[in-house]
């Protein structure tokens, strides 16, 4: 018996160096998941960064925020995007998106509540535009951001909230 388990660690160990890790999975985003972030990255700024596949504006931004972090490494980028987490089309898109990005660390993605309910619980004041985001302070107080991100914008909105 103990040389089978030693076999099948053997093997296991050779196949390990070809295999590349993959990206985190996307945590599903539900009505009470902004508490949840809020409370993850309590004592530090972060931006929450609301995206989708099909927005055009959104991958310039999220272009010039993983440029941003590469920066700046005190830079904390969540993002969320409004495609359902659930959706085996989208779901594997939004992954290879942002892990081409490295901003797969903390990645989330609508979940099983409806998207009225979900975005009603990120902000009950947002229309719905894209690209949004939000800047958090380190006490959890936020800045909501309609329209692009480019380098100067991210900047601005960083100095913010990170006083």
């Amino acid at each position: 018996m103990m040389t089978k388990f030693m076999h099948l660690i053997f093997k296991l160990c050779l196949l390990l160096p070809g295999m590349s890790l993959a990206a985190a999975p996307l945590q599903p985003f539900e009505p009470d998941s902004l508490q949840n972030i809020v409370k993850q990255h309590q004592g530090k700024p972060f931006v929450l960064f609301v995206w989708s596949l099909d927005c055009v504006y959104c991958q310039a931004s999220l272009d010039h925020l993983a440029q941003a972090k590469r920066d700046n490494k005190a830079l904390t980028v969540v993002t969320l995007s409004t495609d359902a987490a659930s959706d085996p089309e989208a779901a594997p898109m939004m992954q290879k998106r942002l892990s081409e990005l490295n901003l797969t660390r903390d990645a989330w993605a609508y979940g099983s509540a409806t998207p009225e309910k979900l975005k009603y619980a990120l902000d009950p004041k947002w229309y719905g535009e894209k690209p949004r985001s939000y800047w958090f302070n380190a006490q959890g107080e936020r800045v909501a951001y309609s329209g692009v991100l480019n380098a100067a914008t991210i900047k601005r909105l960083y100095k913010q909230v990170a006083k």
